[in-house]
């Protein structure tokens, strides 16, 4: 059953999730001031992060919202006043990280970043985010593989089962970037056999299995045909079943970005054509919606999951 039991909401994109402090801080970057509204977003975004302590998952999971939800400007006020700060140093760096993915950061500015993690590293060693970052900047200047492995070292050494850097080396070695499908396949299997059932890492499974269905309705009439069989074969099975049997045990999985992998399986168990199977889990959401998987084609994903969600609850109607 699901963890809040079965309550409609009305769907809305929630980058903070869960995370009602997030939330608050968000709303507030959000609103308009006079000529101190700059020091005041660096006071709310500063205020969150140093209550968020040694957390790493989370603190990787504010970050990331965080980036996306303050200006730029902010972000680089907030570093040059408190040079000394690792978490304006990460930000700052996980910004340009960010923007790289839509428009390529000038080569300043990608230094910049660079020296900014290397500096926040210094300060906090036991962090694994500027490292992350530093991941994510390698993995979008397209670096060869004796430069992103030793990073992935540092941070596995840190924090093991972090699931923002698991994405970016599941991205890294996809055959779309700087790998090949033999090489993604083979890390998600090395994951999937040693990380705790309950880990952060969870996910990392049916994400690689809903990019290779995007993949493949994404190669035209042919590719489509064979993405409506795609998970009916022996994988793509288990990996539902197993999901959908565990993730919504109450406290099996408490990760930051749980609601955005449950945002996945509710897409999934869509996609193959068990949407009885996906009330829990849209139910658990209570309306919460991630861009991804649901905007793909350029679709809105806030139409496409409360269809997907009507589906599901017609399905299990009395």
């Amino acid at each position: 059953m699901s963890l809040f039991g079965r309550r409609r909401t009305a769907p809305r994109l929630s980058p903070e999730l869960d995370d009602g402090d997030l939330g608050q801080a968000c709303r507030r970057l959000a609103e308009r001031g006079g000529g101190r509204s700059h020091s005041l977003a660096v006071a709310v975004i500063e205020h969150l992060l140093d209550g968020t302590g040694p957390d790493w998952d989370r603190r990787c999971h504010q970050l990331a919202v965080l980036a996306e939800a303050s200006l730029p400007g902010v972000q680089r006020l907030w570093m040059e006043r408190r040079p000394s700060h690792p978490d304006a140093l990460t930000l700052f760096a996980w910004g340009v990280m960010a923007r790289g993915r839509h428009t390529p950061a000038a080569p300043d500015e990608s230094r910049l970043a660079w020296h900014a993690c290397l500096d926040a590293g210094r300060l906090r060693p036991a962090d694994p985010t500027p490292w992350i970052v530093r991941l994510g900047l390698l993995r979008q200047a397209r670096r060869p593989n004796d430069e992103v492995f030793p990073l992935w070292k540092e941070i596995t050494a840190r924090d093991p089962w972090n699931r923002e850097a698991h994405l970016h080396m599941l991205g890294y070695l996809s055959p779309g970037e700087c790998g090949t499908r033999a090489q993604s396949l083979d890390f998600v299997d090395e994951v999937r056999a040693v990380a705790p059932a309950s880990a952060p890492t969870a996910a990392l499974p049916l994400w690689s299995l809903v990019e290779r269905y995007h993949a493949a309705l994404g190669q035209g009439s042919v590719g489509a045909l064979n993405a409506a069989r795609f998970w009916e074969d022996t994988e793509g099975a288990r990996v539902l079943d197993t999901a959908t049997a565990t993730w919504l045990r109450s406290g099996h999985l408490s990760h930051a970005a749980l609601l955005a992998d449950l945002n996945l399986l509710a897409y999934a168990l869509g996609a193959a054509r068990k949407p009885a199977w996906a009330a829990d889990v849209f139910a658990t959401l209570r309306g919460v919606v991630t861009p991804f998987p649901w905007e793909r084609g350029g679709a809105d994903p806030v139409l496409e999951f409360a269809s997907a969600q009507q589906r599901s609850f017609t399905r299990t109607a009395p």
